[in-house]
């Protein structure tokens, strides 16, 4: 995919929706879909954890429910990497009601990182909550070099993508971020899964447990088309 990010660098809060009914097929991926995972991570009593290709495992993290809040998704960095980087998605139960809160670590070599929270505009809108408490589960896309996900609110669902930086000590979330509405999706959506169709645009897929979506994004364009295919499979 040559390093290319899918993403427009700007926050579009119009962006052009299309919910193309007949689209009942999914979308073909081409060779760049294939993801590599340097292992595998799970959640374990309330513990992060990371097993190697060579079935090595490692702690990455523990939480602490009162105080870090519940770890609900975790997921690894796609990629051939000498960092390693666990992405992990917490519940937490507030003052101000339920929120969604988004954290890394990441493994070099014998080392890992604490899982650090990522930076606050980078974060879960705090009203998704308040419309419907799921979480947000995200996908990175077939490179890695970006994260997407769902949120839901009083003006409709949107998905949000942000950048992955890596540099000499650290890989991080990154201020290329960039917002598409898609009011026809509904709330509870949850992504699936990122490839890269033959005509080289991202396609994430989503199910809200009764339609399979497939969302296109052209950064071109700086559109996202939502098909739905009801009772369609992939």
């Amino acid at each position: 995919m040559g390093g290319r990010r899918w993403l427009a660098g700007v926050v579009l809060a119009g962006a052009a929706v299309f919910a193309l009914q007949a689209c009942a097929t999914p979308t073909d991926a081409g060779p760049s879909s294939t993801v590599a995972l340097p292992g595998e991570v799970r959640i374990e009593d309330g513990a992060l954890i990371w097993r190697a290709p060579d079935g090595e495992e490692r702690l990455v993290a523990t939480t602490n429910p009162s105080t870090d809040g519940e770890l609900v998704h975790a997921a690894l960095r796609p990629g051939d990497r000498d960092r390693h980087t666990v992405l992990a998605l917490t519940r937490v139960d507030g003052v101000d009601g339920v929120r969604y809160e988004l954290r890394y670590a990441t493994i070099d070599g014998e080392g890992v990182t604490d899982l650090y929270w990522f930076p606050w505009r980078l974060q879960v809108d705090e009203d998704l909550a308040a419309t419907l408490d799921a979480p947000p589960v995200p996908v990175w896309a077939p490179d890695g070099d970006t994260l997407a996900w769902l949120e839901w609110g009083p003006d409709g669902t949107r998905l949000r993508t942000i950048g992955w930086r890596d540099e000499d000590l650290s890989s991080n979330p990154s201020d290329e971020v960039a917002t598409y509405a898609i009011d026809e999706v509904p709330a509870g959506t949850q992504l699936r899964s990122w490839q890269v169709a033959d005509d080289g645009v991202p396609v994430l897929q989503g199910s809200d447990g009764d339609t399979t979506w497939k969302i296109r994004l052209d950064t071109v364009e700086a559109t996202a088309v939502a098909m739905a295919a009801p009772g369609t499979q992939s």
